[in-house]
């Protein structure tokens, strides 16, 4: 029998940002949505939807680092659907920095390789509270080197920001690592909910983006199938 978990946060009004970073607050908009129609006065239900591709639960392609990066739409549908792999790591810290002694003690066995690797910190749980982004953990180099190293075609997290590229605390982890990511033409589906609900550690994660031109991400409804 197959049981499946959403792993996707709810696009809605008030939504966290990427706003909360230094140097975003006027480029990066909040999400907003309008009702614009209604079955009484219109006859129908329509709502006006505005948001950044790096909104809610997204999946992210080489071309939002990368001057030559490839955008999502050059990707196939089967791109975004992957056998994958969870390493549950003990709750995570605010702030703290994860490093590949880490995943590698608490990584499933098996071979990685054109796969999925999910890792859950337990931080999904803080989805759209305070310090939601700017206080989650985030990996080092090595660990994100140790995730490269698995031959993995996608990456995905339960934290808004991999990298302490914000922090004026931790000088020699800032910047790069995403581009370590999408130089490997790895995807990257982020911030992920609820994987701390996975009972194992394997199965089928279904990670499909809105269809959009020209992007180098969109929202994703992502859903992860598991034998039970």
């Amino acid at each position: 029998m197959k049981r499946y978990i959403d792993l996707t946060g709810k696009l809605e009004n008030g939504l966290w940002s990427y706003r909360a970073l230094p140097g975003l607050e006027g480029i990066i908009p909040p999400v907003s949505i309008q009702t614009i129609a209604n079955v009484r006065e219109n006859g129908f239900f329509a709502s006006k939807i505005s948001f950044c591709t790096i909104s809610g639960t997204y999946v992210e392609s080489g071309s939002h680092i990368l001057e030559n990066g490839k955008m999502l739409d050059e990707y196939g549908v089967e791109d975004f659907i992957k056998p994958a792999h969870i390493i549950h790591l003990p709750a995570q810290k605010p702030s703290i920095l994860i490093d590949e002694k880490l995943l590698k003690n608490y990584a499933p066995d098996g071979d990685f390789k054109g796969e999925a690797l999910l890792i859950d910190t337990g931080w999904g749980k803080n989805w759209n509270r305070e310090g939601y982004v700017l206080n989650c953990p985030n990996f080092t180099r090595g660990a994100i080197e140790w995730v490269i190293s698995k031959g993995i075609s996608m990456f995905g997290v339960d934290v808004p920001c991999i990298e302490s590229a914000w922090s004026e605390d931790v000088a020699e982890e800032k910047g790069g690592l995403l581009s370590m990511l999408f130089k490997k033409d790895i995807l990257l589906v982020a911030p992920l909910v609820n994987l701390e609900k996975v009972r194992g550690n394997r199965g089928i994660i279904y990670a499909l983006p809105l269809y959009i031109a020209g992007t180098s991400g969109a929202p994703a409804r992502v859903v992860f199938e598991e034998e039970v």
